[in-house]
């Protein structure tokens, strides 16, 4: 199940950087079509994807620490 915004998350578990393109909700849930949820490749720990408003504002700021402002 595709995650529904591509872009690159950061697990809050171990750190890991990956692309969420294909790393969506497993397609066995019942819930799976539209859901929010990502799951690390590294380590197995799902959590929600932030889109949105609040998914452009998180994008924005770790841009800004990446650059050291």
């Amino acid at each position: 199940m595709p995650a529904l915004v591509s872009r690159q998350e950061k697990c809050p578990l171990c750190g890991n950087a990956f692309d969420a393109e294909g790393q969506g909700c497993r397609p066995s849930c019942p819930l799976a079509t539209g859901c929010k949820v990502v799951c690390c490749p590294s380590c197995g720990y799902s959590f929600p994807q932030e889109t949105g408003w609040a998914g452009r504002l998180k994008g924005w700021l770790d841009r800004r620490k990446e650059d050291g402002r």
